[in-house]
């Protein structure tokens, strides 16, 4: 945030928190959670060597490898895999081994017990088609995949799974999450290996369950309350509209923070109004399918740490949208930064592959669409989309948000020398204060403003 005063130009740069990056290791679980999302920071931190820990830690593994090897009789055994990512408020996981009372036969009558008989199969994947990480994986992956889907959407327990192969886990319940922001009620999964002289006989999978069923039924008819309200409020005269409208509520109704013990699932959003970048973007996917309109989370790094935000689908074009880094809460730290300040930065509403690009880094475990359009950008939409500076459209632009009553105006360049342009004559020389500005005690004009270099917008507010 800077100030610009008629007579002295005063610069005070807003303050931005730094990052830690936390590396941790369970020994039992794997755990997808999005807890420190990068957030926007001026400052270049020392990390830690990442691959001194590596070693560390593989040289511990290896270790307890060797004693658990040594240990090991020739019955029948399983072993807890290890994946995992840090989680709000996890009890510490324990190593767990031991011998199964149940064959391969009784796995399989289990499995048929629970709607996971080969025409079940059938129908499941049949219902997930359309899904966009679901129509990714292969044949055998989209399999299991539905296997997957369906122990977690009734909350089962070491169920054994079509694939031998642990290394497929991760990737496919990547997709299944990916896919359902209605499994609110999980932050992960544990699968058991059973080995016969060191080789695996089959796996079982279950999911990490947050909550019991009864909670889940609770909080489901809860979130549905609240979903069933918002959507009577946001269907906008088109998709573009409706989109904007959903951006615009997520960000006035909540507030980042780490506080929500729900701050990767949809609850955080919906029922505590408290949550991280995970959060956002599955509560955004969650209602804009509500209401008809195709949105998929990306997963990414933004500024080097983890990060997930959205693409959305308007009349057969794509974008990106990231509704945390339109939060100005994500950014504002002291009192003074939010008084006054716009409570929405449109900057990332319907936004390019390039310019998104700028600033995040998209995984490439899978394809994501190309969004190469910027016909419904919030800024082309509204026509705020500046090709340099021009008097006669600056001076509609600012006196039509006086007419509406906002003190509040923010505009887009086409490009850096664009907004190099526009940025000299408002702010170096000062005409910001021909349309816009508040009047001071002591006979000067001032006024906050906000640049972002890399999506070339400006923010101006009395």
């Amino acid at each position: 945030m800077c100030f610009l005063n008629k007579k002295v130009i005063n610069l005070k740069n807003r303050r931005k928190k730094k990052q830690t990056l936390v590396m941790a290791a369970y020994v039992c679980v794997c755990i997808f959670g999005l807890s420190g999302c990068g957030r926007i920071s001026d400052f270049h931190e020392s990390l830690p060597d990442v691959e001194e820990i590596i070693d560390n830690i593989v040289e511990e593994e290896t270790k307890e490898e060797a004693e658990e090897t040594e240990a090991a009789s020739s019955k029948e055994v399983s072993e807890k895999v290890p994946k995992a990512q840090e989680y709000p408020e996890i009890e510490e996981n324990q190593v767990e081994e031991g011998t199964s009372s149940l064959s391969k036969e009784d796995q399989e009558k289990r499995r048929e017990e629970i709607g996971l008989s080969e025409a079940d199969i059938v129908g499941l994947q049949e219902i997930q088609f359309g899904n966009y990480y679901f129509e990714q994986l292969t044949s055998s992956e989209r399999r299991l995949y539905v296997e997957l889907y369906r122990i977690l959407e009734i909350q089962a327990e070491e169920i054994l799974v079509s694939t031998l192969d642990a290394e497929l886990l991760p990737r496919v319940y990547q997709c299944v999450i990916n896919d359902h922001p209605e499994f609110f009620y999980m932050n992960g999964y544990t699968y058991t290996q059973y080995t016969r002289q060191d080789e695996i006989q089959y796996i079982t999978f279950s999911g990490r369950y947050i909550y019991d069923a009864d909670e889940v039924a609770r909080r489901q008819e809860r979130i549905d309350a609240v979903v069933e309200e918002k959507a009577g409020t946001l269907v906008g005269i088109d998709d573009y509209e409706t989109v904007k409208n959903v951006y615009e509520d997520l960000i006035l109704s909540t507030d980042y923070s780490m506080d929500s013990p729900d701050n990767q699932n949809i609850c955080s959003v919906f029922l505590d109004r408290k949550s991280v970048c995970n959060g956002y973007a599955k509560a955004a996917q969650y209602l804009l399918n509500y209401l008809g309109i195709p949105c998929i989370i990306v997963n990414g790094t933004a500024l080097g740490a983890a990060h997930a935000w959205n693409i959305v689908e308007i009349d057969g074009a794509y974008y990106h949208m990231d509704v945390t880094w339109g939060d100005p809460s994500y950014y504002a730290e002291e009192a003074e930064e939010k008084n006054g300040a716009p409570s929405i930065d449109y900057s990332y509403l319907l936004v390019t592959t390039e310019e998104i690009s700028r600033n995040h880094t998209i995984s490439t475990e899978f394809r994501i669409p190309e969004c190469s359009f910027d016909r419904d950008n919030y800024f082309v939409r509204e026509g705020i989309y500046l090709y340099g500076y021009d008097e006669g459209r600056m001076e509609e632009i600012f006196d039509a948000a006086k007419s509406q009553g906002k003190n509040t105006v923010i505009i887009k360049a086409c490009d850096r020398q664009a907004y190099n342009e526009i940025y000299d004559n408002l702010i170096n020389e000062q005409k910001i204060f021909d349309y816009f500005g508040v009047y001071q005690s002591n006979g000067e004009y001032k006024i906050a403003y906000s640049g972002n270099e890399e999506l070339y917008t400006i923010s101006f507010w009395e």
